[in-house]
């Protein structure tokens, strides 16, 4: 169920990457990366986090929206 992790470095884009999918795998609202429940969430999981290293629901949009286009073009290929 859950995924075990090796201790590797800290990167927004794997949070980013992981918020997206949440939203999209679990059918979730975008808003919900504005949530302060889930973002204390995220802050409680890496407590030296700032608020630059939170996706906001603009960044998660951003990430599922371009993600799509690069579908898409692998797709043409």
């Amino acid at each position: 169920m859950f995924q075990k992790s090796q201790n590797k470095e800290y990167s927004r884009e794997d949070v980013l990457r992981t918020v997206a999918e949440f939203v999209v795998c679990d059918d979730q609202s975008l808003v919900v990366a504005d949530k302060p429940a889930f973002r204390n969430c995220l802050v409680a999981m890496r407590p030296n986090a700032i608020l630059a290293d939170i996706p906001s629901t603009h960044d998660v949009s951003a990430y599922i929206h371009n993600a799509f286009i690069e579908f898409f073009k692998d797709l043409k290929v």
